[in-house]
């Protein structure tokens, strides 16, 4: 038998010993005689089946804490995978962002280039067209004023012509005109 099941049952025996012992015979003494013996039992029972039980459900317990801290220790370890593969997956996206500004800043620097180029070959070709244009007009109005001018003069020669020409200035015309023609 174990020990402290004797350590309990020695004061009990004790107790009822003295019971027994007194000459009371009252009904007091036999009711307390029952119940502490009975408590007495009890409390060995409980002490026995519960700490058979208590250990039982203590260990079930300790495991299942045990198993949880296990569980959660391995989700943090996934975590803190999951969080390191999303960061470098976070890092390349900036990088790839980085890298496609870049481009596009080059991209838009390269067709800003090509438009000004394009604008001053279209600004030179507008200007050689226009002077082009201003020099064909120009000819054109000194052709108008030479022809105005000309048929200003003939006019006015045919009106003053017929004073100032007489027969003799008319012969000696001719005459020049022949001797041009036959030289």
């Amino acid at each position: 038998m174990p020990s402290w099941i004797l350590a309990v049952a020695e004061p009990v025996a004790e107790a009822m010993e003295l019971l027994e012992d007194s000459e009371e015979g009252d009904l007091f003494a036999k009711v307390l005689d029952s119940n502490l013996v009975n408590i007495a039992i009890i409390l060995i029972l409980l002490f026995i089946l519960g700490r058979k039980v208590v250990g039982e459900a203590l260990a079930k317990r300790r495991e299942a804490i045990l198993e949880e801290l296990q569980q959660a220790e391995h989700r943090k370890q996934e975590a803190i995978e999951k969080l390191a593969d999303q960061q470098q997956k976070l890092a390349q996206a900036q990088q790839e962002a980085e890298r496609i500004l870049r481009q596009a800043e080059a991209n838009a620097e390269a067709r800003r280039q090509e438009l000004l180029e394009q604008a001053d070959r279209e600004i030179e070709r507008l200007r050689a067209t226009a002077e082009k244009d201003v020099s064909t007009e120009q000819e054109r109005v000194l052709q108008e004023l030479r022809r105005q001018i000309v048929r200003q003069a003939l006019s006015k020669v045919e009106q003053e012509l017929p004073q100032h020409l007489t027969d003799q200035v008319q012969q000696r015309l001719i005459d020049q005109g022949i001797q041009m023609i036959a030289r």
